[in-house]
């Protein structure tokens, strides 16, 4: 009993300090039920809502944490390619072979490309005639100032280490393998969520700029030439008769200039020139053989093209480094994707090559694109989630990846160059990052890079 009547006095004691707090008695007053009644609804509701938000935070990191454990369990694109897959053309005759290489990569079968002078080429057959045998085609890249020479190896002499062995490594500094590069496939979203769209150009400068990428279907009615807003000089680099993929340019290209009401596009007044170099693998996948991407280079420099969108990633390649060094030396800007690996992927090229910009994705809440690959190569960011786009159909479509920011960076770019034409690339990089708003950790980190670029471009930062 005695129990019983010290466990009530707790409780009263106990009810009657929490009251005290809910309600602080005024002078001269009593507490009214109401007001009670009041104010304990009100922390009721407070406490309700409080678990509810922690309930949604919760649900929104089980939802996260599935997804990343489906996107690491998914087949990676190039994995699910066979071994040995025969491109063929549309009489079903085989025109080429890919085949899986080091490190996951693909590449055309037992196929190697020299980069050389005339000179070089000259010497280098003086000293193994037999190279002759090997020659496949012979290139003159007369823009980038260069010969390209593809060779067709037989299956013993198809590799580094046995290339190194015949040509007591002197082939291998300049030669690597035909390898296969792929764009930064943007995913469609077909979630019904509000997707932001830019408000505003980069800038109303006329400006040029080149990309390397699928085919764009420019008989769509949003990117109909129009005089002194929009022309698009199209060049194919794959042979006539291997199909093309429109796709992926299509999406790059509505990013940059698609006149809709959904999409207000980057560039009010662009010269777009596409080089299309891009095959379907299979239904979901395109690929670039390296010489494709090549030659493709070599006539946008004929152009007087000076920056280059190429959304699209592959191995390192001597043969690429040694493009880019050249052109890197006549002051041309390429602009690459970081890449949708993955915060864990390893570096891929031309982005993780120190001359080109290499651009990441973030959402309109500035929060970095989970799948970006990350790295201290990383350049800058810019909005390339849920970005209205056109798809092939001519219908806006949602897209997100690196693929997407890429065209951000170059609109910025080319605006530059069009403002100030005698800058040269490093003073091109040093406004870019002024202009970059700072995310991460202060200064260039592996996620960010230097900061977000968005439109309008602040031309006259100093």
């Amino acid at each position: 009993m005695r129990l019983a009547i010290l466990y009530s006095s707790v409780l009263l004691c106990l009810s009657s300090a929490a009251h005290s707090q809910l309600l602080p008695e005024q002078p001269g007053t009593g507490l009214l039920l109401p007001q009670v009644t009041e104010r304990l609804e009100r922390t009721t509701q407070s406490l309700a809502q409080q678990k509810l938000l922690q309930q949604q935070q919760l649900l929104e990191q089980q939802r996260l944490a599935e997804a990343l454990a489906l996107k690491a369990n998914l087949a990676d694109p190039l994995t699910a390619l066979p071994e040995v897959l025969p491109i063929v053309n549309v009489q079903g005759q085989v025109r080429w072979t890919e085949v899986r290489v080091e490190q996951g990569f693909r590449a055309v079968e037992r196929e190697w490309l020299l980069l050389v002078s005339d000179t070089e080429w000259q010497q280098l057959q003086q000293r193994w005639p037999r190279l002759r045998e090997y020659t496949q085609q012979q290139q003159d890249l007369a823009a980038i100032g260069l010969l390209m020479i593809t060779l067709k190896v037989p299956e013993e002499l198809d590799s580094a280490a046995a290339l190194d062995r015949e040509f007591q490594q002197t082939l291998t500094k300049l030669a690597g393998r035909n390898h296969l590069y792929q764009p930064q496939q943007a995913s469609t979203t077909t979630t019904t969520a509000a997707v932001t769209s830019l408000q505003t150009h980069m800038c109303q400068l006329p400006v040029t700029l080149g990309m390397i990428d699928t085919a764009i279907a420019e008989a769509l009615p949003a990117l109909t030439p129009e005089t002194e807003r929009l022309q698009i000089s199209q060049q194919h680099f794959l042979p006539e008769d291997i199909s093309r993929s429109y796709g992926h340019g299509t999406a790059v290209a509505g990013v940059l200039a698609a006149k809709h009401p959904q999409i207000t596009p980057l560039l009010a007044n662009l010269h777009l020139y596409s080089a299309s170099a891009f095959y379907p693998s299979n239904e979901f996948q395109q690929s670039a053989t390296l010489a494709h991407i090549l030659s493709a280079l070599n006539w946008l420099v004929s152009q007087n093209v000076t920056v280059v969108n190429m959304s699209l990633t592959g191995p390192a390649n001597p043969v690429l480094a040694a493009t880019i060094r050249q052109l890197a030396k006549r002051d041309i800007i390429l602009v690459a994707a970081a890449g949708n690996g993955g915060p864990a992927a390893a570096p891929l090229y031309p982005a993780a090559y120190e001359e080109v910009l290499a651009v990441t994705a973030v959402d309109a809440q500035l929060q970095l694109y989970r799948w970006a690959n990350q790295g201290d190569y990383v350049e800058f960011a810019a909005h390339g989630v849920k970005v209205n786009t056109l798809a092939v159909s001519g219908e806006v479509s949602p897209q997100s990846g690196t693929s997407m920011a890429t065209p951000v960076v170059s609109a910025a770019v080319g605006c530059l160059r069009a403002q100030y034409p005698h800058w040269s690339a490093t003073q091109i990089r040093q406004h870019l990052r002024l202009q970059a708003r700072d995310l991460g950790e202060p200064g260039q980190d592996k996620q960010f890079g230097y900061g977000v670029i968005s439109a309008p471009l602040k031309a006259d930062l100093q």
